[in-house]
């Protein structure tokens, strides 16, 4: 009988997704890949098989390999045998004669079966890392990948602790020339997010008090909605920008301002939590 995957405690998926969307070669750093030019990331679903890849990234500038991304937060003794799959079905649809550059990233080294029997002749690679490992090598100044160090601490109450002096250094890291104001947002939005899928008893408010968050209406959002009439105040603007957040989380399609401004601020409560509750599973 197979045995039933268990599926991850951190929804850590939509979190990579963004991140390396925002910054690709934060995926390079990470895992210590050298490779040259700009490339762009996005989700792939292989036809033949309807399966999604994590992630994919495609040269933007040049030629240069593809890269194939599997972010492993589970236990699956068949992932080696699955992702080599997927990237087979890839090149059998698609006329590429380009290498290909396999990147397993487990989360924890304990989802990592190792039985590889695969391998791969240069110029294809297989990489597989742990995330651990991959962070503490990232340093003090981590650029775009500061918003995955709180997964580096356990739920722990003296972690818990050293939040209000660590969580304002995570903040400033992430706020750097290179990127723009609205990419500074997105980092934003993934660093409280990962704070509080890893510290599972904090509340948003905490968190928000801790970064001193700036102001909603002195955010691009903010202005955006006040442009578009909002009269009610800043709390219906929140729970639009909450709302929208988790949607893009959840890789779901945006639910349009105006529409979401036509609706009572109860209503939009309500949607918050059915989306809070899918994001907890």
């Amino acid at each position: 009988m197979k045995p039933k995957r268990k599926e991850p405690l951190i929804k850590t998926d939509a979190l990579f997704y963004k991140l390396f969307q925002v910054s690709p070669q934060s995926l390079f750093q990470l895992v210590g890949l050298k490779v040259e030019g700009q490339y762009s990331f996005e989700s792939i679903t292989v036809k033949t098989t309807e399966k999604r890849f994590d992630g994919f990234m495609r040269r933007t500038d040049g030629e240069g390999p593809n890269v194939f991304v599997e972010i492993q937060g589970y236990d699956d003794n068949t992932i080696y045998w699955r992702a080599f799959r997927e990237v087979c079905a890839w090149y059998e649809e698609n006329d590429s004669a380009r290498p290909f550059i396999l990147v397993v990233l487990f989360i924890d080294e304990k989802h990592d079966p190792d039985n590889r029997m695969l391998s791969c002749r240069p110029p294809c690679r297989l990489i597989r890392k742990n995330l651990p490992d991959c962070l503490k090598g990232v340093g003090k100044k981590g650029g775009a990948l500061t918003v995955l160090k709180p997964l580096e601490l356990s739920d722990r109450k003296e972690n818990r602790e050293k939040l209000p002096e660590l969580v304002p250094q995570w903040e400033a890291e992430i706020r750097s020339p290179e990127f723009s104001e609205h990419d500074t947002e997105e980092l934003t939005e993934l660093l409280v997010y990962a704070i509080l899928q890893r510290f599972q008893k904090l509340t948003l408010k905490e968190v928000e008090k801790m970064m001193q968050l700036t102001p909603l209406d002195q955010t691009v959002a903010g202005k955006e909605l006040i442009q578009m009439g909002v009269e009610r105040g800043v709390k219906k603007g929140e729970l639009i920008g909450k709302i929208q957040m988790a949607q893009r989380f959840l890789k779901r399609r945006l639910t349009p301002k105006k529409k979401l401004l036509l609706k009572s601020t109860d209503k939009l409560k309500a949607t918050l939590e059915r989306l809070e509750s899918t994001l907890s599973v």
